[in-house]
């Protein structure tokens, strides 16, 4: 049975607008069968009104045939996502997922990042403050 790993890597900066530290996430996903959800947690912290922050996972496929992306998803006020991802990814290759925190508000906020592989989904819970 052959695995693909995916391993994301989280980045930011404590104090600064658009900062980075690291952090990591694996993601193993079995081919022969749908391996259920992952969910991991990123939280934002506090953010002026109408100023923006972001984070960048970097997906690295590392098993012996391509990770499958069938979708990117974003729920939630004040979050959005893009990416550079091929849907097919080939091993041994990065692609990057930007999130992006842009309050309009004074007031906490949640949404969700969804990253919907062939087979299971990993599914990121964002929090941010807006001040």
């Amino acid at each position: 049975m052959k695995h693909i790993i995916a391993a994301l890597l989280v980045s930011f900066l404590p104090f600064a607008s658009f900062a980075q530290a690291e952090a990591v996430i694996e993601l193993t996903q079995p081919s022969s069968m749908i391996a259920g959800d992952q969910y991991y947690n990123y939280n934002f912290g506090s953010t002026f009104v109408n100023s923006r922050k972001y984070v960048d996972f970097t997906v690295t496929s590392t098993g012996d045939e391509p990770l499958q992306l069938k979708e990117l998803g974003i729920a939630g006020a004040a979050f959005n996502a893009y990416t550079n991802c091929p849907t097919s990814l080939p091993p041994g290759q990065k692609c990057t997922v930007r999130a992006t925190f842009w309050p309009s508000d004074k007031r906490s906020y949640s949404g969700r990042l969804y990253l919907v592989f062939a087979h299971g989904r990993s599914i990121i819970n964002l929090y941010g403050r807006g001040i």
